[in-house]
């Protein structure tokens, strides 16, 4: 070949040359013949002139000359001139159609008679201009010319060059050549070596237990399996055998092929799961060179066994994070129903399930309550209404002993448990997982899952009875807040609503155009009751009252605003009825002395402000007791003030009585529930009388509070606890924090809480031996914002307790919204907390709900052993009341419970 190219290069430049050549000798006699043509012009013109001043005239010449001309600028004509690429030549070819023009038009004008003198002047102009045409043609020609023979010669020279470049290639070509066929020659010796270490490779590699293969990375041929591949997949010979036909069953290479991600001298581990053998394998795979074929090796180790337990331990982990899912669902819950039914959704999706649903048990028969179905699958829930427990008699020692019921295949009950195996195939049942739901040893029912995967039927065992126990306690948590919130609103004894809804709907109900008619009713006699016959029967008449309002007055809103007074809205009544109720509502309260009211009533033809309206028929009512009361001198009932305190509405004779010391300060200590010590105290305020009567704090301040003096009151014991809390400290006795009542017309001062610690600061006092005792009344104060003033008592070191906790005025929504320290359960709670289930329930609940909230709870009023065991067993921190101490004079408590400190002794 190298021999060859020479004589092809030199025919090749002889022919580029030659055709160069007859391109430029064509260009130039085109020059030739257009300078010939333009010397031709001149001659012509010349003839022609010369014609005309003869008189001869000749037209045809004149249009000869026109189409020379025209094709001299042009190149386009008979003639076949070619147009020359110069300027300078085009210019004077313009010029001269010019001059040519003017020469016509002369001998226009002699033919017409006219003198020849200016068309022979003319004429030797256009001559001139003939002849500098000719003679830039021949500059034309002539610079092309030469430029002709610079580019042949340079074409000789490039051809030159070329020759020789090819030279000196085929001569490197022929050295490269001579080291590539050494290279061949150490290549092949060196692939005769490889194919003999190939020959002994291949005995350990069929010695190995390990399945490996070695395949074309081009077209997929399988090139080696050893001995453990050939028996695994059966293969007898590998001719004509692709790979993914062998190993994997399929008809077109695979599509997780490695092939095109692996890297020269680098390995490549992989998992895969083998459709044929049904095992699990890491891969190892790795190029290299096969027979001098490119070519895959791969090594495959069956882990199976782990796998499996890595695939279990997975399952498990994931498993219980998604109980704990479920966990944190339920325990966030405010629809139980709704939540119920998300994790169930959630588990049965997770499981791959058919469905998923909880049965509850009752009176020995079964009810789908809710279920989750995969898509595709039809709901059972209808179908398994009322059936039979003893179609799954066979389950109940199971869940007796809180195990799972594992049914792997219903199809092996077929002969032994025939009702069970019909009832399972009825509701296309294959096999299920039944986890119980039991409380207290009762079996409420269970949560069953229809056809799980059959690898983790057994697995998920102990998921299930987690999740029924969060289940149950989301349930009994739900069963809880809808209790504590229908207590919300809702007197337990009487089953009117409460005081919270009383507010709620009268601030609701402010405008009407339809009639309304009030009642206001107080039971007259019902401290006194208590005191003779005790609370139990105190309870049992105002359930008759209530029951007696209900029957009167039937279908009416029946609200309790205090422990014995009643609130009856009859919204669109009218007024001849409502009257004629009246009197017989009086009549059922005129007939037996235990149940005896004042009654206060009004109608009204529209409502433009509800609350006047329910005041006035609570005056009347209060007109009504007070006609009780004089009849009846003996009760100290009296809703008005004796003459022994009348004189206290004066603000300078109070200030006189407290500086006479006629107000003293008793203190009734707190116990600790655990082990019945003293842990603090309740300051309570008694009047002594210039009859030397001590007058109790219902006496006396509710005069305080109706003319606003009541302050002076509160600071005045709060000042005297710090006086006495200064004493203890330097007498080095043992200081218990002790808490002061404030009223609401304290409470709303500006500088509450600077008069307080000013007081502390003049006594040197810490305020973490304080603890101010408010009630729940604050939260409806106008004008005050008691999250602001709690906010402000905790900043400046003071607790916080709200009084009177589960009397008329108990909101739970106090504890959600302001943040408390103490909550103290009112003597209403505790008077039949003993004897009375519902009561130690609703105690235990709020207990409950206070260790959650880091509440500290003090139940008062104790009085019974019985009480105060029962209050411990609800979770009750302290205890206040009777059976410990009454209030005492502040010498006779620093006497019982004040002990000296360790310090000073």
């Amino acid at each position: 070949m190298q021999k060859k190219i020479f004589p092809i290069i030199l025919t090749i430049a002889l022919l580029i040359s030659s055709l160069v050549s007859f391109f430029y000798i064509y260009n130039l006699q085109g020059n030739a013949k257009v300078i010939n043509y333009a010397g031709v012009v001149r001659g012509a013109t010349q003839r022609l002139v010369k014609q005309e001043l003869n008189g001869q005239q000749n037209d045809s010449l004149v249009e000869k000359i026109d189409g020379i001309l025209k094709e001299l600028q042009t190149g386009e004509g008979d003639v076949g001139l070619t147009r020359l690429n110069s300027d300078a030549f085009q210019e004077l070819i313009v010029e001269m159609q010019r001059e040519w023009k003017d020469l016509k038009e002369e001998i226009y004008l002699v033919r017409a008679g006219e003198g020849a003198e200016i068309l022979f002047d003319d004429s030797e102009t256009f001559f001139a201009l003939a002849d500098r045409t000719v003679a830039a043609a021949e500059q034309y020609s002539e610079k092309r010319v030469r430029s002709a023979a610079v580019s042949l010669l340079i074409l000789n020279f490039a051809f030159i060059i070329l020759v020789i470049l090819i030279y000196i290639y085929n001569a490197r070509q022929a050295e490269r050549q001579r080291e590539l066929e050494k290279a061949e020659d150490e290549n092949r010796k060196k692939k005769e070596q490889l194919s003999r270490q190939e020959e002994n490779l291949q005995a350990p590699m069929n010695d190995i237990s390990e399945l490996m293969y070695i395949t074309d990375i081009e077209n997929y041929d399988l090139l080696f399996l050893n001995q453990a591949g050939m028996e695994i997949f059966h293969v007898d010979s590998l001719e004509g055998k692709k790979c993914y036909r062998v190993l994997q069953g399929k008809d077109a290479p695979c599509e997780f092929c490695t092939t095109p991600i692996l890297r020269e001298g680098e390995n490549y581990t992989w998992e895969h799961d083998n459709p044929i053998t049904g095992r699990h394998y890491i891969l190892k795979d790795r190029l290299l060179e096969w027979n001098g074929r490119p070519a895959r090796m791969e090594i495959a180790f069956d882990t199976t066994k782990a796998e499996q337990e890595k695939l279990f331990l997975k399952f498990t982990l994931e498993a219980e994070k998604l109980v704990t899912d479920c966990v944190s669902m339920l325990y966030q819950q405010k629809d139980i129903i709704k939540t119920s039914a998300q994790v169930l959704e959630k588990f049965g999706s997770f499981l791959h399930a058919d469905r998923v649903y909880i049965i509850d048990i009752k009176e020995d028969r079964m009810y789908a309550r809710l279920e989750w179905c995969a898509d595709g699958i039809i709901s059972h829930r209808e179908r398994l209404q009322g059936i039979p427990v003893s179609l799954i008699e066979r389950w109940i020692p199971y869940f007796n002993r809180k195990e799972c019921v594992i049914i792997q295949n219903v199809n092996q009950l077929g002969d032994t448990n025939t009702a069970e195996y019909r009832l399972l195939r009825e509701h296309a049942i294959t096999s299920l997982v039944a986890a119980p739901l039991e409380k207290g040893g009762t079996l409420l029912g269970c949560l069953v899952v229809d056809n799980p995967p059959a690898g983790q039927i057994v697995s998920i065992a102990s998921q299930l009875q987690t999740l029924c126990y969060f289940l149950l306690l989301a349930r009994s948590n739900a069963q809880s807040q809808k209790e504590l919130s229908r207590l919300s609103y809702f007197d337990t004894l009487t089953s009117f609503y409460n005081r919270n809804r009383y507010i709620e709907d009268t601030n609701a109900m402010t405008h009407t155009d339809s009639p309304a008619g009030i009642v206001y009713l107080d039971v007259n006699g019902l401290k006194d009751i208590n005191d003779q016959y005790g609370h139990e029967f105190g309870d049992t008449v105002l359930v008759e009252c209530a029951r007696r309002m209900k029957q009167v007055f039937e279908g009416a809103d029946f609200y309790r605003i205090g422990g014995d007074e009643f609130v009856i809205i009859c919204p669109g009544i009218e007024k001849d009825v409502f009257h004629s109720k009246l009197r017989e509502l009086r009549a059922q309260f005129q007939k037996e002395p235990h149940y005896r009211a004042a009654i206060g009533s009004r109608w009204t033809e529209t409502v433009s402000s509800l609350k006047e309206i329910i005041a006035e028929a609570d005056a009347r009512m209060y007109e009504d007791k007070k006609e009780f009361y004089r009849q009846n001198p003996v009760s100290q009932r009296y809703r008005h003030h004796s003459d022994e305190v009348l004189h206290l509405a004066d603000p300078g004779i109070l200030m006189e009585e407290i500086q006479q010391n006629r107000f003293e300060v008793y203190l009734q200590p707190k116990v600790s529930s655990s082990d019945r010590m003293a842990v603090g105290a309740e300051a309570l305020i008694r009047y002594r009388s210039k009859s030397d009567t001590l007058m109790l704090p219902g006496n006396f301040l509710p005069l305080l509070e109706e003319n606003e003096s009541i302050s002076l009151i509160d600071f005045y014991v709060f000042e005297f606890v710090c006086v006495k809390l200064k004493d203890w400290i330097n007498q080095g006795k043992q200081a218990f924090p002790v808490s002061v009542n404030f009223s609401i017309s304290s409470l709303i001062q500006p500088s509450f809480v600077e008069h307080l610690t000013g007081i502390c600061t003049k006594y040197d006092i810490s305020p973490e031996y304080l603890e101010i005792e408010v009630t729940e009344k604050i939260h409806d104060v106008e004008g005050l914002d008691i999250k602001s003033l709690i906010i402000n008592l905790h900043n400046a070191g003071f607790a916080v307790a709200i009084d009177d906790f589960g009397t008329e005025y108990a909101n739970l929504a106090l504890l959600s919204e302001i943040d408390f320290d103490v909550l103290k359960l009112d003597k209403s709670m505790i008077d039949n907390i003993a004897v009375n289930p519902k009561t130690k329930t609703i105690v235990g609940l709020i207990s409950g709900v206070c260790h959650d909230l880091g509440v500290h709870m003090v139940a008062e009023g104790i009085e019974t052993e019985e009480q105060f065991m029962t209050l411990r067993s609800c979770g009750v921190d302290s205890v206040q009341g009777f059976l410990f101490s009454k209030p005492v004079p502040m010498k006779e408590y620093e006497e019982r419970f004040l002990k000296t400190t360790d310090s000073e002794k």
